[in-house]
């Protein structure tokens, strides 16, 4: 029979407990738990959902049109211990500030805001989750700044939309024109019982993008009372156009300028907003110029990450544990 002596009794003891540290670490996530966050800006506020430490920078997630920081409800508790994420609503959207009247919702306003919220932060690089519009806004924003993020993270758009010139002149004016009339227009809300509003969301996305179950995770912060009812809180403003096209050769330059970290993820049917041929060359030229470029598939509709977290949180994790030192 062998004995251990007391030196090796300690190697095996400390390698033991090496080990389940090591496994717990692989295992520990961020967990529900979240802090609500107000970042002033001048117009009034932006809201957001921070989930994880505040003592690290966190991923800055970004969401979709007319959606709202829940969209990471069901992802942000699946994320590693040491990764933190502030889900932010942007403005018009969630319990954030509209803009003032008079002033449209832009792409390019939305760099704007992203700027306020990292200088408010004191932050240098960022590493973005962004979904849908927010993944547009990135791309923007990773292109301007390519100095300045480190990954850059969607899920299921990426680039702004390629236009035709001429088809854009013509739907430029009547964006102008329906924006005008609904900015001095005077809101009316409806009321809406709750399981009417959850219907009316339900039925008005896009390719039965969302199950019953997202969207009364997305009514959390996408609804007030009103007498015995709810309405909408986002600004009806968001839903006219984007008051400004993108050329196709605009885009490719853009693309050219992503350095960062890049992972994209499609959904399949998802939501198609232009020729495939167009989406996958502009892919081409980010996986050129991107320090890193990941492209993975995934079965879902538009809002996968929302209703079936499982299925992209795993593809996320992994490219989070490559390309982000722990603290």
């Amino acid at each position: 029979m062998y004995k251990l002596t007391s030196g090796l009794r300690r190697s095996l003891s400390s390698a033991l407990i090496g080990r389940r540290n090591q496994h717990q670490k692989a295992t520990q996530t961020i967990g529900e738990e979240f802090q609500e966050i107000n970042i002033p800006v001048p117009w009034g506020h932006i809201a957001g959902k921070w989930w994880g430490r505040t003592d690290v920078k966190p991923l800055l997630g970004l969401h979709g049109w007319q959606d709202n920081a829940g969209t990471w409800d069901r992802i942000a508790p699946m994320l590693p211990a040491h990764i933190s994420l502030l889900a932010i609503d942007c403005p018009g959207h969630g319990l954030s500030s509209r803009f003032p009247p008079g002033l449209p919702y832009r792409i390019t306003d939305h760099i704007f805001v992203m700027r306020r919220i990292i200088h408010h932060f004191g932050w240098d690089k960022i590493s973005i989750l962004a979904h849908s519009m927010g993944g547009v806004q990135s791309f923007v924003y990773a292109s301007v700044y390519p100095d300045k993020v480190e990954n850059l993270i969607s899920i299921d758009a990426f680039k702004p939309l390629s236009v035709n010139p001429d088809v854009e002149l013509d739907k430029l004016g009547h964006d102008i024109d329906k924006f005008l009339e609904t900015d001095s227009r005077k809101e009316v809300k409806p009321s809406y019982s709750y399981t009417e509003i959850v219907q009316k969301l339900y039925h008005g996305m896009l390719a039965d993008s969302l199950t019953e179950e997202s969207c009364k995770i997305l009514l959390k912060r996408g609804i007030q009372k009103s007498g015995d009812g709810y309405y909408f809180t986002r600004d009806p403003r968001v839903k006219i156009g984007r008051l400004s096209g993108w050329l196709h050769e605009t885009v490719l330059s853009l693309a050219a300028n992503i350095t960062c970290n890049v992972l994209f993820i499609k959904a399949i049917p998802g939501f198609v907003y232009e020729s495939p041929d167009i989406a996958n060359e502009t892919l081409d030229v980010v996986r050129k110029s991107a320090r890193r470029y990941e492209y993975h598939i995934v079965e879902g509709q538009h809002h996968v990450h929302l209703n079936n977290p499982e299925r992209v949180a795993p593809i996320i994790i992994n490219f989070l544990n490559t390309t982000l030192k722990e603290p």
